[in-house]
């Protein structure tokens, strides 16, 4: 009898820890690659390098040329760093990104430095979507040009945002 309840002790052990490292099978290993897409109407992609298990740098770049009846080119970059409080298939974090983006055609340029926070959920080792708000400091200034009658008059307009902002979902691929 004894020996029956150590081999089932034995069997429950190592399923318990197959498990348990089954359910950790995910990309946040140092040294791992990213991809980052965001379900909104941004033409942004964002870069994700992780320099240890629970660190990553992100490079955020965009282009968006406009054509036929739109007008210039639309160019986005920005940096940041994210810190994993779990390296788990949940794994939330928090991090700084600093971004700067100009559209051509309303004469808009943007400047942000956000702290985010948010949680990112493996569905696969390659594979996870992420939901984030961001808190920070946003500048927007505008210009724009009106031709009248006695000419081209030009006005700038600037705001400032201090609160919440680019709250999204996205879905990360690794590589």
């Amino acid at each position: 009898m004894k020996k029956i309840v150590v081999v089932a002790l034995a069997l429950v052990m190592v399923m318990g820890i197959g498990i348990g490292s089954a359910s950790a099978a995910n990309s946040l290993k140092q040294g791992t690659f990213g991809m980052n897409v965001d379900v909104n109407e941004d033409f942004v992609l964002t870069g994700k390098f992780l320099i240890m298990n629970d660190l990553a740098v992100l490079a955020a770049f965009g282009i968006g040329i406009k054509g036929a009846d739109g007008d210039g080119t639309d160019v986005g970059v920005g940096g940041g760093v994210r810190k994993y409080l779990k390296v788990d298939d949940f794994a939330p974090f928090v991090g700084g990104t600093l971004f700067y983006r100009t559209t051509e055609d309303g004469d808009v340029k943007n400047l942000s430095l956000m702290a985010e926070f948010g949680a990112e959920y493996f569905l696969h080792k390659q594979f996870s979507f992420e939901g984030k708000v961001g808190f920070g400091y946003t500048q927007q200034e505008t210009k724009t040009t009106t031709t009248t009658a006695a000419g081209a008059v030009t006005t700038n307009n600037k705001v400032t945002n201090i609160g919440t902002d680019r709250a999204t979902i996205s879905f990360n691929f690794y590589f």
